[in-house]
């Protein structure tokens, strides 16, 4: 039983493989293995990737063709955690993206992933900028109605 009195099937415990998939799918990110990383996404076709500035990717050609060079994208941040509940993981990261150019912009990532036949793999996530609610919404209005920054 859980706090509320009712019946729970399996326990949420911190999970290192749920971690490790997230991670190995940096890693080959910041490889420019797009390949090798799209590997780890499902092919489940409720799929979706959210990011900033409405990016919405809920198919898997689209989410598929985007391509990398070696030394870009995300590095993690200092306490990467994931968590399952049976065949069901959830992560959480406030990684670092790395662009081309050598800039980073500190992020913030959640993502839902399943176990399948193959493992782990990622069927949901969400990585946005960090930017404080006020600056975001300074920001929206200079986009919206063209003002000075």
């Amino acid at each position: 039983m859980d706090a509320t009195g009712s019946a729970t099937a399996t326990a949420t415990m911190p999970s290192d493989e749920v971690r490790a998939t997230v991670l190995e799918f940096y890693r080959r990110m910041l490889a420019g293995d797009a390949d090798g990383a799209n590997d780890l996404i499902s092919w489940d076709p409720a799929l979706v990737f959210i990011g900033s500035a409405g990016e919405w990717v809920d198919d898997q050609a689209s989410l598929r063709s985007g391509r990398l060079d070696p030394g870009e994208g995300l590095e993690a941040g200092p306490h990467p955690t994931g968590f399952a509940r049976g065949d069901v993981g959830w992560f959480v990261d406030q990684p670092t993206w790395v662009f081309g150019d050598g800039t980073r912009a500190e992020m913030r990532m959640s993502a839902v992933l399943q176990r399948e036949p193959a493992g782990w793999r990622i069927v949901q996530a969400h990585l946005s900028v960090a930017v404080p609610d006020n600056q975001c919404v300074m920001l929206q209005k200079r986009w919206k109605y063209g003002l000075p920054g």
